[in-house]
């Protein structure tokens, strides 16, 4: 189930007011309107249904922007260079439970294992060539060798699939070079704006990082960041996070990674739907919030018994999926709020503060799911921390 946050808005009546009918022969001027009108009406329904993610897929195309009419952002971060500002870039995400897509060239992968792994066991990962080369100076045996180069090495390194998530380094490609890597089954993934961060200071430090970001904000923006120091030691990108972070939070968008947008299976699940969300009684039900997913969500307080609320999702194979919550956000929430994850290695947890990000989706983390029908994730109320636990909905894709 793929949702939009526009589905519900349906149709604004246009009766009363607007056309009238006129009697006699239409003239040159109304002739020249009613052109211009179809002509405005053809555009918009065709940017409409390119914004509502009946875009081009993917493979063997070149993506700026993700098809879709969510606020959501896809922050993306190239690993190229060094690792610097790499340990605060994964504390800042998973501290703010913000999604984002990693871009890995094969020779970093193989200098810093340790930290492909650590990326690739959380984020989905994509394939940024062997050695970053400017592909399209290249010949297509070169191409070729240095994308599945790379994306052997990365997999060997984290276990992870890279396809089809694919950047050019530099940038530097071009309709042979877009061809070639559709035909290894990749797409090429550009941005909608880069924060500069590679520039080092010249990049106006993080007041200007966040403007630049923030003036191109729309739904399904991509944002260019990288891991590693600048031309002149410095780490702009690691250093703005935080703040790039709550400034895009702040607007109503929340963050989500490419590969939720790229074919994966994803499903949908709140407190509505029928047969797959379990509560008891004791939890109390509400729509006062504008933030909730649908019709409204559950509530409970913290207590030291076992009654969560659970979701049941269906896993179509064994294998990584993504997860997300939702939930509708109120200062007297919980700050601590503990979903619990049936994993392959049991259940793990995960903390989430439910008094803000409301109305959005948050990351929950990567997980290795067995496959089946069955209760996935659960909100318990076993909390010393106070405020009331908010069961909303949960949403799941699957890696590539």
């Amino acid at each position: 189930m793929v949702f939009s946050a526009d589905a519900s808005r349906g149709f604004e009546s246009d009766t009363g007011g607007g056309y009238q009918a006129q009697s006699g022969r239409p003239t040159l001027r109304r002739l020249v309107w009613i052109v211009l009108t179809a002509l405005a009406v053809s555009a918009g329904a065709l940017l409409s249904s390119a914004s509502a993610g009946t875009a081009r897929p993917l493979v063997g195309n070149e993506w700026s922007r993700i098809p879709t009419r969510q606020r959501v952002v896809a922050l993306t971060f190239d690993c190229g260079n060094n690792t610097a500002g790499l340990r605060k870039i994964l504390q800042v995400l998973a501290d703010r439970h913000a999604a984002a897509t990693f871009f890995l060239t094969g020779k970093w992968s193989e200098a810093y294992p340790g930290q492909a792994r650590q990326i690739a066991a959380r984020y989905p990962v994509g394939n940024h060539t062997y050695s970053h080369p400017h592909l399209a100076r290249e010949s297509d045996a070169v191409v070729r060798a240095e994308i599945t180069r790379g994306e052997r090495v990365i997999r060997s390194i984290t276990g992870a699939a890279t396809k089809p998530l694919f950047r050019f380094p530099y940038l530097d490609r071009n309709q042979r070079t877009i061809a070639l890597a559709g035909s290894l089954g990749y797409g090429s993934i550009a941005w909608t704006v880069a924060t500069l961060g590679s520039k080092g200071r010249s990049a106006g430090g993080t007041p200007a990082i966040v403007a630049r970001v923030v003036s191109q904000l729309q739904p399904g923006e991509i944002v260019l960041m990288h891991v590693g120091t600048a031309r002149d030691g410095s780490t702009p990108d690691a250093n703005a996070l935080p703040a790039l972070i709550q400034a895009i939070a702040a607007r109503g968008y929340g963050f989500t990674t490419l590969t939720d947008y790229t074919g994966s299976t994803r499903e949908v699940v709140d407190d509505a739907t029928t047969s797959r969300f379990s509560a008891s009684a004791s939890w109390g039900h509400s729509s006062s919030s504008r933030q909730r997913y649908r019709s409204g969500y559950h509530y409970a307080e913290p207590a030291p018994i076992a009654d969560p609320a659970r979701f049941k999702a269906h896993i179509p194979r064994t294998g990584s999926y993504i997860l997300y919550a939702r939930w509708a956000a109120a200062p007297e929430n919980n700050s601590s709020a503990p979903f619990g994850i049936s994993t392959i290695r049991g259940t793990r947890w995960v903390r989430v503060d439910q008094r803000r990000d409301g109305g959005r989706w948050v990351y929950l983390g990567s997980y290795r799911l067995h496959a089946g029908d069955h209760y996935l994730i659960q909100l318990s109320r076993r909390t010393s921390t106070p405020g009331l636990l908010i069961a909303d909905a949960v949403r799941i894709a699957a890696r590539p």
